[in-house]
């Protein structure tokens, strides 16, 4: 019964992250390739994240909706799919939280009151840090490629940690690199960042308040639109993470547990769903991009159909005027 409820869940859950994923994360890069937001360093760590949060969704999401809620696991067709599956899965799972991690830390440098840290917030050093955090994900998931293979359990064939002392050290791994740690530096990155905005507030003195409110309104949308991501990547995980932290003291095979932990997993995925919507709630310059691309799209095709509707009327002048000829001779 347990298992048919979570069979049913995840089908639809999963479902739908994946179209709202979708849709979320390509208009996510239509307005993030904006030349308003285009001028911020932070950008392209949103830029990277939302080309990550498609490749997540297609990859991790698609083969854990089909093995979990239709029982085709494409894992189980080698032992190099099972390694492939896990490892490129885990990496691309693992780097979007390390961009969000470098988005906290880009808006911590632009807010701080040090003119070398916030020097740090360019371009060159933001593409120069995405790959650092695309290297170092395929490196702390690296032994997976290795240490995952097939194996029989209670009679059927499943793709999991090679059983032993490698068992017990993924799963605290699990918990700590990937559900912990990256929760731990945004939540630190975005207090210290407050700390720094209440300190230039300080600072200011109200002559200046008007032309540096102008000047930093986008600054302070990006690191609303960041906390709210954060916040929600916190709510998502913690579930999950007290769970594990359960699991490691008791027997984890019991079907109450199982079922929990299909259930609780679930979350872990909203964040690289939502980003879109997340953002559309808290950010009015992002609204507002928003609105022009709508526009856009809507007058371009209001000149598409204009355009048509000139070829048709010119089209069927063109008969009449043939079929008066035609009538006069």
């Amino acid at each position: 019964m347990l298992a048919d409820v979570a069979v049913l869940v995840t089908q639809i859950v999963l479902i739908s992250f994946i179209i709202l994923g979708t849709i979320g994360n390509v208009l996510n890069l239509a307005i993030f390739t904006r030349p308003t937001l285009l001028r911020s360093s932070c950008t392209l760590y949103l830029i990277a994240n939302s080309i990550d949060n498609i490749v997540v969704i297609y990859t991790s999401l698609l083969t854990r909706l089909l093995a979990d809620g239709f029982s085709y696991d494409i894992t189980l067709i080698s032992n190099f799919m099972c390694k492939l599956r896990y490892y490129g899965g885990y990496i691309f799972l693992a780097a979007s939280p390390y961009f969000c991690i470098l988005a906290c830390f880009d808006r911590y440098c632009a807010s701080s009151t040090s003119a070398t840290r916030r020097s740090w917030c360019n371009k060159k050093l933001s593409i120069r840090l995405i790959i650092g955090a695309i290297i170092l994900a395929c490196t702390l998931y690296l032994h997976m490629a290795f240490l995952f293979e097939l194996k029989i359990v209670a009679g059927n064939v499943v793709c999991y940690s090679r059983a032993g002392v490698y068992t017990q050290f993924y799963k605290v791994f699990y918990l700590v690199i990937y559900c912990l740690l990256p929760s731990v530096c945004m939540a630190v990155l975005c207090i210290l960042t407050i700390i720094n905005v209440r300190q230039q507030a300080r600072r200011i003195t109200p002559a200046l308040a008007t032309g540096n409110d102008t000047l930093h309104r986008m600054d302070r949308q990006m690191i609303r639109m960041l906390f709210l991501q954060v916040l929600t990547q916190l709510l998502c995980v913690l579930p999950f993470a007290v769970l594990n932290i359960v699991a490691l003291f008791i027997n984890s095979t019991t079907p109450i547990v199982t079922f929990f932990q299909d259930i609780f997993v679930l979350p872990l995925f909203v964040s690289y769903t939502t980003s879109f919507y997340v953002f559309t709630l808290s950010s009015r310059i992002y609204r507002k991009e928003l609105m022009q691309i709508m526009w856009f799209w809507k007058r371009r095709q209001d000149e598409n159909e204009l355009t048509v509707g000139k070829h048709t009327i010119s089209t069927t002048t063109r008969q009449q005027r043939k079929t008066k000829a035609n009538l006069q001779r």
